[in-house]
């Protein structure tokens, strides 16, 4: 029996529900009044806790009070890069009319019957559990950072008989012997509407970018797998140029599309990149200096899925480029001997764009590929056993 082929919606379902977590739907679909206050409250929750917290963090960084040793230092300039790189990526989803169209677009493209979407093998590219189990991680990895200070107070509580009061981020100065409990759970509270603010939007976009490659790619596909099935004949000649001309149209709308793409998330692109390898070299030296504890085994959870995150917005990267590319070679190897001389006029088109490859880019000069992600690794690398060694 054919395992169910998925729809356009089932696609968007992952990365339409990340986003719900902080209160941000991204395609506007309807919803009762109740529900849409209750998200705007929850969305606006999250903004103004994110806003007092970065507020207060470089209040502490401008006093330079409390800041007095290197794992402090470390940990302030992790929450910085990571900050920057979560505002960054969340100022680019606020583009919803933008990605609401290519959304549009995409979903107009998507294979419509069964037939079709087991011809492309949408199955194939839908999110593999692998994939859904890292976003997990990644999210689970957050909320441990944010809620391992509370569990060390509770260890504490039940093995030494003090609680101590523990939170997440050091801007908040907290003394249980003059300031009350409800103080506390304020503080708490803040932290952890300010760290959903932050993972989701770091996380969140670099879903909707995969979400909308994955779509471009699947269609590059389709062309190539096209090419390559069909066999042109002069005694077929009008169905064969109706055939190509299709190709045509269709190669030139998803370059059109991948375009959009770029324009969309690419501006952001290249300062997310940096910062994400910022926040890898800083994590890394913080959790060196920390040495073996429940923070620091949440933070080596953390690196690798951040690393994990990179690298998957490489590769698919690398995969667009690549598969525009196997146009070119589709054509080659296509069995054109007894087609029109107007079918091979079609065939010299494709291979002529074909030769512009369809990249995913930054700022529209940085091509992101698997070379990219090899060299920001390189990089973090060398940077993290220069700070180790400035420490030491």
């Amino acid at each position: 029996m054919e395992p169910v082929q998925y729809s356009y919606e089932d696609f968007a379902r992952l990365p339409t529900t990340v986003f719900w977590i902080m209160g941000y739907d991204m395609l506007g679909v309807p919803k009762t009044r109740s529900r849409r206050i209750l998200y705007w409250i929850y969305r606006f929750l999250c903004l103004a806790s994110h806003g007092v917290c970065v507020g207060v963090m470089v209040f502490r960084m401008v006093e330079a009070k409390t800041i007095d040793n290197v794992s402090l230092i470390m940990r302030y300039a992790t929450l910085v890069t990571y900050i920057i790189n979560s505002d960054t990526k969340f100022a680019t989803v606020l583009q919803g009319s933008a990605i609401q169209s290519l959304n549009s677009k995409l979903a107009e493209l998507y294979p419509k019957t069964t037939l079709d979407r087991i011809y492309h093998r949408v199955n194939d590219h839908y999110w593999t559990k692998s994939f859904v189990y890292l976003v997990i991680i990644y999210i689970g990895s957050s909320i441990m950072v944010v809620i391992g200070p509370i569990i060390t107070s509770i260890i504490a509580y039940f093995t030494h008989n003090v609680f101590i009061y523990m939170h997440c981020y050091p801007y908040f100065l907290y003394d249980p012997e003059k300031d009350p409990v409800w103080i506390y759970i304020s503080i708490y509270a803040l932290e952890w509407l300010h760290s959903t603010q932050m993972v989701i939007s770091n996380i969140g976009a670099d879903i909707w970018l995969l979400y909308f490659q994955v779509q471009i790619n699947l269609h590059f596909r389709g062309i190539i797998r096209s090419l390559e099935d069909h066999k042109p004949s002069v005694k077929h000649d009008q169905e064969d140029r109706k055939f190509i001309a299709k190709i045509v149209d269709k190669q030139v709308h998803l370059v059109s599309l991948q375009n959009d793409l770029n324009g969309i998330f690419g501006k952001s692109l290249l300062l997310s990149l940096l910062t994400t390898a910022a926040v890898i070299c800083t994590v890394a030296v913080y959790t060196l200096i920390q040495g073996p504890t429940l923070e620091g085994f949440t933070y080596v959870i953390f690196i690798g899925t951040s690393v994990m995150q990179v690298y998957l917005v490489c590769y698919y990267g690398q995969q667009v480029l690549d598969l525009s590319g196997e146009v070119a070679h589709a054509v080659y190897n296509h069995d054109f001997h007894d087609a029109s001389i107007a079918y091979k006029r079609y065939l010299l088109i494709i291979i002529i764009r074909a030769q512009q490859p369809v990249e995913l880019n930054a700022m529209g000069y940085l091509s992101i590929s698997l070379d990219t992600f090899k060299q920001l690794m390189s990089v973090s690398y060398r940077v993290i056993t220069m700070l180790m060694q400035m420490i030491q």
